[in-house]
């Protein structure tokens, strides 16, 4: 963003879908919005996701890419890490909840 406290990255998945992902830079912390689905079934009208169709499910590991792929951008510019990840890009995280309820399992673990 132009104020350099939001950058989105489009990540480009192994099926060659595309989600979105977002650093979401405070003055003590930096927090990841990741994806978990391509599109959403949810239909919200006031979300551009929820206005598209549903195509699929991210698995664990596309939305630990997500993280990583953060991580290492905010680290290259000798910003902090990550600390905070939060289920807010595109999709509805409750209806793919085994991958995200195995990510955030493996993102808690020490």
């Amino acid at each position: 963003s132009k104020d350099t406290q939001t950058t989105k990255l489009v990540i480009e998945l192994r099926d060659g879908h595309r989600v979105e992902s977002v650093a979401m830079r405070h003055k003590s912390r930096t927090t990841v919005c990741v994806s978990s689905q391509i599109g959403c079934a949810m239909g919200c009208q006031f979300c551009a996701t929820g206005t598209m169709n549903l195509i699929g499910d991210l698995d664990t590991s596309e939305i630990l890419e997500q993280v990583a792929l953060i991580t290492r951008h905010e680290c290259a510019r000798s910003r902090p890490a990550p600390r905070n990840v939060v289920f807010m890009g595109m999709g509805e995280p409750l209806a793919n909840y085994q991958s995200v309820s195995a990510a955030v399992t493996s993102l808690c673990d020490p």
